[in-house]
């Protein structure tokens, strides 16, 4: 696939924790050869119709793809590396943020995996929902299990959730990360053109609490931290070679600088969503609007507007009842 779509998902990973056991190809070499040898298999042809035509009448089946399990160790200088990029003041615990660039490559080796039935080239990350059950203090060793949790319908294609989860050396579940993927090859219910629709505009019922002035060099800075270093995130010459007008922030990058907005502890016991819109291209400025009101259960939400009242994300996060 060469033409790239917003926020497209070409993951690869440096090391950002200490491993054991089967940890797979190393590096973002390794796992984008993972990648490209999942894409050169045309799994996704024999599964699934080519875009526009008419869906398959079965989802696949999320069993069919063997979970993956690997150890970890948090590494403290990795962690408070990562705090600072997204802006983070030191606190005890992990960044719930770090916490997921130490499943990212484990879900990767899920995805690219020959029972995996999506392209992952394309896949657009829609949502993340994660949980930090118990804090995670810093060079704790820690085991990390990933799953296809299920396949969707969507009107633009069929989704996918990868379900994360983290214990501790004592065996005790101590973070959990959803995060929704949507493939576009598949055609909607009947094929055709989804008509655009007015949306509210994203400022209603929220107030200015600040501004990121976001560099060009930010998507380099977050990969050397996260391990992600998807090639549309790192310069403009690289992004443009994917069918991007410049290089993208990451989305995980925006969602970690704006949990700081809403939780004095970023690494505290509670539950933090995003909901990603608009890409960010840089550079960027971007517009920081607190909802107002809060929800029934108590999750406070912050937004990022660009340019045009474009919501870039939203990031609620909630403490645990």
């Amino acid at each position: 696939m060469i033409r790239a779509m917003p926020r497209i998902s070409l993951p690869t990973s440096f090391s950002s924790s200490r491993s054991t056991g089967s940890a797979g190809p190393a590096g973002p070499l390794g796992t984008l050869g993972s990648v490209v040898r999942h894409e050169a298999s045309g799994a996704l042809r024999s599964r699934l119709p080519e875009r526009g035509r008419t869906r398959p009448d079965a989802l696949p089946d999320p069993q069919a793809i063997t979970p993956v399990r690997q150890r970890v160790q948090a590494d403290a200088e990795r962690a408070a590396a990562f705090a600072r990029c997204v802006g983070a003041a030191q606190a005890e615990h992990v960044h719930a943020g770090f916490l997921h660039t130490l499943t990212f490559p484990v879900s990767m080796r899920v995805l690219t995996a020959k029972a995996f039935p999506l392209p992952v080239l394309g896949l657009i990350h829609l949502e993340n929902t994660a949980t930090v059950h118990h804090p995670v203090g810093a060079d704790e060793q820690l085991t990390v299990r990933s799953r296809i949790r299920e396949f969707g319908r969507h009107r633009r294609g069929i989704t996918v959730t990868v379900l994360a989860e983290i214990w501790d050396e004592s065996g005790r579940l101590v973070f959990s990360d959803a995060s929704l993927y949507l493939s576009k090859t598949a055609a909607g219910d009947d094929g055709a053109p989804t008509a655009k629709t007015d949306r509210p505009d994203p400022r209603e019922g929220a107030r200015l609490i600040g501004r990121w002035r976001l560099p060009g060099d930010i998507g380099r800075r977050y990969a050397a931290v996260s391990g992600d270093a998807n090639p549309i995130h790192l310069s403009a010459v690289s992004a443009k070679a994917f069918g991007m007008k410049s290089s993208l922030a990451h989305g995980m990058y925006c969602a970690s600088r704006a949990l700081g907005l809403l939780v004095s502890d970023p690494g505290a016991a509670g539950t933090w969503r995003v909901a990603f819109g608009s890409p960010v291209f840089l550079p960027a400025t971007v517009d920081l609007w607190k909802v107002c009101d809060p929800e029934p259960d108590g999750q406070t939400a912050v937004r990022g507007i660009g340019r045009g009242a474009r919501q870039h994300f939203e990031v609620s996060f909630g403490r645990p009842s």
